[in-house]
């Protein structure tokens, strides 16, 4: 849902906030309604189920801490239910996995050191203890 998007700040080029707010409405209301079922029943196409990191990075963009914790919620729901079926020592802890998107989110942004602390600081709002 958020390719093109993403594909735009990947080029440079600026995004409109107000279609970033709306596609991201509709994608978490999606997300949150999948992973509302069992997860043998978790389609995989991203017009249904939207990535859990397109949904985070979106978030952040928007910098709404409350947006944040909802794409963290989805994250978290289908990060535990991947790990619950590996060995407890090839787990890999959720703060990880936020850590790596928020690294992916910013290799996408223009250099601007700012801006990964705000984004850091909006991640630390949800981030496990």
């Amino acid at each position: 849902m958020f390719a093109e998007l993403f594909a735009e700040l990947a080029a440079g080029r600026s995004i409109a906030v107000d279609q970033l707010r709306r596609l991201f409405d509709i994608a978490i209301t999606k997300k949150l309604g999948v992973v509302k079922l069992p997860p043998s029943f978790w389609m995989q196409d991203p017009k249904i189920n939207p990535r859990a990191d397109h949904l985070l990075w979106a978030a952040l963009l928007l910098a709404d801490e409350e947006r944040v914790a909802l794409a963290f919620s989805a994250l978290a729901v289908e990060h535990d239910e991947r790990q619950r079926h590996l060995p407890p020592e090839d787990r890999e802890p959720v703060g990880r996995v936020l850590d790596r998107y928020l690294q992916q989110l910013v290799d996408l942004l223009p250099a601007d050191g700012q801006q990964y602390q705000q984004l850091e600081q909006l991640l630390d709002s949800v981030r496990p203890q």
